[in-house]
This record gives structure tokens, C-alpha cells and sequence, in this order.
């Protein structure tokens, strides 16, 4: 950590020294794809023939577009197909599990952050000499890449040869990229969270209706 004169605070960065490796990027990659597919399988199934799982960010898109694809399945299974679409999420449809599905299956290449913060970290000051803390002390919630600030203090130098000595615990975990359809979160509870929307809501709901 290092005081930012200009800011008027103590400021702690993250320092990367390896990035994630190529190969636990394709894992995460894999499971999506994996997820995707077992949706258009079970689509496919309803329909009779190879139909693309529908899913849409609004009732309008919905009807528009998914209309024919979907025309040839059973009644109960249209139904279900529309109640499971993302835009009845609570919050709007970006906080649907299936919109983020899809929007992870739709990107190239997803980007994996350097890593992130998560959970209840706790920050705070041992010892300090010539320097005035100026409220509480803050954490930085989210991915991060190499450089970013994860943790910052207001401060105000009140002497010469200013020392802080901070500590810092919080909760590292792999996390997508802020920039991006991960929106910077968890990797591993994001794909946890799919696998078990698709098991316990999305299955459960189209299965009887197989034909």
C-alpha cells in the first residue's frame, strides 16, 4: 500500500504475479457450452427435431422470434418455456440464470479477471505515526486485474515521516471479468448457480412434458 498525496489516501493494490491459466479458462468455457447444449437437446426433443433452447429478454422477443421453433411442441411445454424466460426474474432479466447462460455461451472467448473480492473482508489500522485516519476504512468489492485498488483509507498527514501500518483479510476467489457477460462474478458459484437452475427449475418444468 502507498499514500496517494493527491487523493489524500492510503491506498492498497493489487499486485498479479501469474494470470489464470489458459487452461482453467476452457474448463469454465466447457461447462457452459456443455450446459448450452443439454438445453437444445431437451428443446429438440420437444420439438421433434433440432430446435434452439429459446431464450429472450422480453415477452415481445419472445413471441416474435421464438414462435415457429417452438410451434411444434406440446401446449404445456410452450407455457413452461415462456415462464422460464429471464425477463421474469426479480431485478430484470440481466439477473436471470438462463440470460447469463447464454450471454457466457454467446461470447468468443469469455475473460477471466486476475481475481476477486468477495464476501466480508475486514480492513483496519494497527499502528499509525504523523497520520489521522478520516472515517472507515473501505473495500473494494469485485473482480480486479493487476494494479487495481482493492482497499483505500482516507487519511490526513498531520506530521513528517507519515506511517500507516494496515491489515487486510478478505476472501480471494476466481471471478470473471467486470467488462464482460460474467458482469465480474464468482466463476466457480456462477457456474454452480446455472447447473443448478437447469437441474432443479428447468428440467423439473419441461420433463413431463415430453412427448
Amino acid at each position: 500500500h502507498a499514500f496517494d498525496m493527491r487523493g489524500g489516501r492510503y491506498l492498497v493494490r493489487a499486485h498479479v504475479a501469474q494470470s489464470v491459466p489458459h487452461a482453467i479458462v476452457q474448463h469454465a468455457d466447457d461447462v457452459v457450452r456443455r450446459l448450452r447444449a443439454s438445453l437444445d437437446e431437451l428443446a429438440s426433443h420437444l420439438a421433434g427435431a433440432p430446435t434452439r433452447f429459446p431464450i429472450f429478454e422480453s415477452l415481445a422477443l419472445f413471441a416474435q422470434r421464438a414462435r415457429k421453433a417452438i410451434a411444434r411442441m406440446p401446449d404445456e411445454a410452450q407455457a413452461s418455456l415462456e415462464e422460464l424466460q429471464p425477463y421474469h426474474a426479480i431485478g430484470g432479466f440481466r439477473n436471470g440464470a438462463l440470460w447469463t447462460l447464454a450471454q457466457l455461451d454467446a461470447a468468443e472467448s469469455v475473460r477471466l479477471a486476475a481475481g476477486g473480492v468477495h464476501g466480508g473482508g475486514v480492513m483496519g489500522v494497527n499502528t499509525q505515526r504523523s497520520v489521522s485516519i478520516v472515517g472507515e476504512p473501505s473495500i473494494t468489492a469485485g473482480a480486479f486485474d493487476d494494479g487495481a485498488v482493492i482497499a483505500s483509507a482516507a487519511t490526513r498527514i498531520v506530521g513528517p515521516d507519515p506511517k500507516l501500518d494496515m491489515f487486510l483479510r478478505v476472501d480471494y476467489s476466481l471471478a470473471y471479468a467486470s467488462e464482460g457477460p460474467g458482469r465480474g462474478r464468482r466463476v466457480v458459484a456462477t457456474l454452480h448457480e446455472l447447473c443448478n437452475h437447469l437441474e432443479h427449475t428447468v428440467f423439473p418444468a419441461l420433463e413431463p412434458t415430453l412427448p
